[in-house]
């Protein structure tokens, strides 16, 4: 048999992944299994293990795809060759948002990583949302100290308190979401608290709320 291009390969691995994301969100981490995962696909479970290891590999790599380029869009705002990082900050969140409204992919991976229960699967889960919010939470500190030093922030303002708060507003919109769609909406309510918890620590002028993200 001939072998696989890298391309096909890698076809493969994300066909997998999108696969173990509809199961994950169907039927919850700890109820999934590999046959499960190369059933949707269309793979068998061998194929699975070709590339992952087992099925928490393979759930990292799920929660990966979708958080690794948020994060990489985190750092830039966060850089010193930029004096905006406010501005940055806030269009990147934002920008997230917007995408999560717009991509059902998006959302039922925030799904996954929002669920948890007392399996052990779910502990796993845990400790890879934990890593995300420590990951997630730094990369906002850093992005306000340097709006501290720049003057963009309001006197007294302590940049690892406005970014416990921006963090915990933005896991709240998204909880709220995910809980009563209905009356919570990602683009609407998520740029309102944005912008009401960037206004409590950033000076006026800086940013002007309701507008829409520029990118960076």
């Amino acid at each position: 048999m001939a072998r696989k291009t890298k391309e096909e390969t890698q076809a493969t691995r994300e066909g997998i992944l999108d696969a173990a994301e509809s199961c994950f969100h169907e039927h919850g981490v700890a109820r999934t299994t590999l046959e499960m995962i190369g059933a949707r696909a269309g793979y068998t479970r061998g194929a699975v293990y070709w590339h992952f290891k087992n099925k928490i590999d393979v759930l990292a790599a799920v929660i990966e795809r979708v958080r690794l380029p948020f994060m990489q869009e985190l750092d830039r705002a966060a850089t010193e060759s930029r004096d905006t990082p406010v501005l940055d900050l806030r269009s990147v969140i934002l920008g997230s948002l917007i995408d999560l409204a717009q991509d059902e992919r998006l959302r039922n991976t925030m799904e996954i990583m929002l669920r948890s229960d007392s399996s052990a699967d779910s502990k796993v889960l845990a400790d890879l949302q934990q890593e995300g919010f420590r990951d997630g939470l730094e990369r906002m500190a850093r992005a306000l100290r340097r709006a501290g030093q720049l003057g963009q922030l309001k006197p007294g303002a302590n940049p690892e308190v406005a970014a416990r708060m921006l963090h915990a507003t933005v896991l709240g919109v998204l909880h709220g979401a995910m809980v009563e769609p209905d009356l919570m909406d990602i683009r609407r309510d998520g740029m309102l608290a944005l912008d009401m918890t960037l206004a409590a620590y950033v000076k006026e002028g800086v940013f002007e709320a309701g507008s829409a993200p520029t990118p960076l």
